[in-house]
């Protein structure tokens, strides 16, 4: 079938209107008319009813319009893949990155990029996992890289484990904690700030009173209040090193860690680009950036 009227068929099928859908194809109207009828002739069946105010798809139409956008996907990816795989540079890269890998690997990955792909352009989103998965799926960024356990049972993502990290909770050195053992029912009187949590981590234990995911705002409110920060170790590893930040001593503290991972969808092929970000953040998280790295 020609692309090209495929792409005819989506538009109309989304405008829902002949003369919007022929704009938006750069089309006169009689034109996309005959190339949807052309469609109909080839396919044998009457894509779009006509007798109402606006246009609907037949049954035979929404089948068509289903299987079309998954070939014109194809096609894009075909022709970006082509376009990267002929050009000696390894072109551009958007993805994403949860707010604890970002604090944890970006500070090393990205200049490491830019010294070893100088001629690579880089585009990174920081935000949470849902407005990345939302991202994705709209193609805006190629991939991400976030905590994976709201993706565990989803069919229609790729996910690939890079390992979990442990996480603790964290203090300025004069905190009224700092310095001897407490238990889990002393956190209340201060309360937590960390980001927002994966749906399975249990939250009714955790008196979270500032959720961001910015973690460099989250460290600041640890440092100038008695606030207790819940990160990963490795998003706090040089302020602790610095004496900045102390870990507390919580004698019943739950298992608490983070599973990172690269989440992409299945039915796209990754750009060369896209490999080589994905290749360094492996190579940082294999050389143990962080600890408890499992």
């Amino acid at each position: 079938m020609d692309l090209k009227r495929l792409n005819h068929l989506l538009a109309l099928a989304e405008e829902r209107h002949f003369g919007r859908a022929a704009e938006r194809v750069h089309l006169s109207q009689p034109a996309l008319s005959r190339s949807i009828q052309a469609l109909e002739n080839q396919t044998g069946q009457r894509l779009f009813d006509r007798d109402s105010g606006d246009v609907r798809p037949t049954p035979a139409g929404e089948f068509l319009i289903q299987r079309a956008r998954q070939l014109l996907f194809d096609a894009r990816s075909l022709e970006r893949d082509m376009a990267l795989y002929g050009d000696s540079q390894l072109g551009s890269i958007a993805f994403g990155v949860g707010p604890f890998p970002a604090a944890m690997l970006m500070h090393q990955v990205l200049p490491q990029l830019r010294l070893q792909h100088p001629q690579v352009s880089l585009r990174v989103e920081v935000n949470n996992w849902q407005i990345l998965e939302a991202r994705l799926r709209t193609e805006a960024i190629e991939f991400f890289v976030a905590d994976i356990r709201n993706f565990s049972a989803d069919k229609d993502l790729l996910i690939r484990s890079l390992g979990q990290v442990s996480a603790g909770f964290f203090v300025r050195p004069q905190h009224p904690l700092a310095g001897r053992e407490v238990t889990m029912s002393e956190l209340p009187s201060y309360g937590v700030a960390t980001t927002r949590l994966p749906a399975v981590v249990k939250t009714e234990a955790l008196p979270i009173m500032v959720e961001c995911d910015d973690v460099a705002l989250l460290k600041s409110v640890a440092m100038r209040t008695d606030t207790i920060l819940g990160v990963i170790h490795g998003a706090v590893l040089d302020d602790v090193q610095a004496g900045r930040l102390v870990e507390l001593r919580i004698v019943d503290k739950p298992e608490l860690h983070s599973e990172i991972g690269v989440v992409s969808l299945p039915d796209r092929s990754l750009s060369p680009s896209a490999r080589c970000v994905i290749e360094a953040i492996v190579v940082e998280m294999e050389g143990g950036v962080a600890p408890g790295i499992g």
